[in-house]
C-alpha cells in the first residue's frame, strides 16, 4: 500500500449532539491517515451541526453536508455514496466508536483480495457510561457467511468498507422497499454477486441505546425480512408463498409462528430440505449450514410453547447434534420447557435467552 487509496468514511448524522464528537474523533484518529469524511447533518434539532463544525474547523478531512429536508437513513446513505470522492467508502454511525487501526485493517484486506468488495469486522456492544463490552462474532470465511446470510445479516453496518465501484457495478442501493433491513438487504444481494468477509477481530465499539423498538416497528421489520427472504427463494428456487414466507421467517427468528407440533415439524422440515438442496447443488459451506441450523432447532424448540413433551422430539431430529450445544443451551431450553415461556425482543431477554 505505498500509494495509499482514498477511503470516504460516509457518517450520517441526526440529533447525535451527545455522541458524534467522540464517534469522529475515532475516525479521524485512524492510523490510516489518507481520509475524507462524509458527515451529512439530517436536519437534526440539536446541536449536531454546531459540534461538526468545531471539529472541522480543525480537520480539513471533514466534510459537512446539511440535508434540506429530512430524508432520513436509506436517502441519506445513497446520496452520501454519490458524495464520496474514495476508492473505497467505509460506513461510520454518528454514535459508535471505531478502533484506531480498524480502516488501515479493513483497506489492507481489499487491497490484498481482489475478488472482494465488501469487508466488515467483529464488534463489542455497549452502553452509555458502562464499561463492560460484550463481544459480539461474526463468521469470517465467505463460505460462512453465505449460509449465514439466509437467515440473518452478518456483517456489522457500522464497520463496513465497500469498494465504491460495487455500486455501479451491480446496480446496488440501498432501497425503501426495506426498511428497518436495508443493510440485510444489500448483503443479501451482494452475496450472490461478488464476495464478503469479515475481519476476525473487534475493531468497533458499538452503542446499544436504552430505548426499545417499539412492537409496531418490530412487526414492519420482520414483514421487511420476508421480502429479503424472497430474494434468497429467487436465487435457490425455493417457494415464496405466506406460508412458505412465515415458515422461512419462523426459522430464521428460532421461534415458531404457531405453538403445534405440526408447526415445528414444517420448520424442521424446511431445514432439512435446504440441507438436502445444498448437497445437491452446493451454495454455502456444508458444514457451517448444518451446524448453524442445529441451532435454529434447538431455539426452535424452546420457543415452542409446548412444554417439555417437546423434548423427545428435538433429540430424536437428525437436526439436533450435541456436540454443536453449551451447557447454556440445555439450561435455556429446559427452562423455557418448563415455563413454556414466550420468546420476548427485549435487549436483557435476547442476551439472556436468545
Amino acid at each position: 500500500m505505498q500509494n495509499k487509496p482514498l477511503v470516504s468514511v460516509l457518517m450520517p448524522c441526526y440529533n447525535a449532539e451527545a455522541f458524534v464528537e467522540e464517534a469522529l474523533l475515532s475516525i479521524l484518529n485512524q492510523t490510516y491517515r489518507n481520509l475524507e469524511v462524509i458527515a451529512i447533518n439530517d436536519c437534526s434539532k440539536d446541536n449536531t451541526l454546531g459540534v461538526l463544525e468545531k471539529i472541522a474547523a480543525k480537520d480539513s478531512r471533514v466534510k459537512i453536508f446539511n440535508n434540506d429536508t429530512n430524508l432520513k437513513l436509506i436517502e441519506t446513505l445513497n446520496k452520501g455514496i454519490d458524495l464520496c470522492s474514495g476508492i473505497y467508502i467505509a460506513r461510520m454511525d454518528a454514535d459508535d466508536i471505531s478502533l484506531p487501526e480498524r480502516i488501515e485493517k479493513e483497506v489492507s484486506f481489499l487491497e490484498q483480495n481482489a475478488d472482494y468488495d465488501i469487508v466488515s469486522t467483529n464488534f463489542s456492544t455497549f452502553r452509555t457510561g458502562k464499561k463492560k463490552l460484550y463481544p459480539h462474532v461474526n463468521p469470517s470465511k465467505f463460505e460462512d457467511i453465505q449460509a449465514f446470510t439466509l437467515f440473518k445479516s452478518c456483517v456489522c453496518h457500522p464497520a463496513v468498507m465497500i469498494r465504491k465501484s460495487m455500486f455501479s457495478r451491480f446496480n446496488l442501493r440501498f432501497e425503501e422497499d426495506y426498511l428497518h433491513v436495508e443493510d440485510y438487504a444489500l448483503w443479501s444481494k451482494a452475496v450472490y454477486l461478488t464476495k464478503i468477509a469479515n475481519i476476525n477481530e473487534s475493531l468497533l465499539h458499538y452503542r446499544v441505546h436504552g430505548s426499545q423498538i417499539s412492537t409496531k416497528h418490530e412487526q414492519e421489520q420482520l414483514e421487511n425480512k420476508k421480502k429479503v427472504f424472497i430474494i434468497h427463494c429467487n436465487h435457490l428456487g425455493l417457494r415464496k408463498d405466506p406460508e412458505f414466507l412465515d415458515i422461512y421467517a419462523s426459522v430464521a427468528e428460532s421461534v415458531p409462528k404457531e405453538s403445534s407440533f405440526e408447526y415445528l415439524e414444517k420448520c424442521e422440515s424446511f431445514m432439512l430440505d435446504l440441507i438436502d438442496l445444498n448437497k445437491r447443488k452446493p451454495f454455502c459451506s456444508h458444514t457451517y449450514l448444518q451446524n448453524m441450523l442445529s441451532l435454529h432447532w434447538l431455539r426452535c424448540c424452546a420457543n415452542s410453547r409446548l412444554g417439555l413433551k417437546v423434548l423427545k422430539k428435538c433429540f430424536s431430529s437428525t437436526l439436533y447434534r450435541k456436540e454443536n450445544y453449551k451447557t447454556q443451551d440445555y439450561i435455556i431450553l429446559y427452562v423455557k420447557c418448563i415455563f413454556r415461556m414466550e420468546y420476548k425482543k427485549s435487549f436483557i431477554y435476547k442476551l439472556i435467552f436468545r
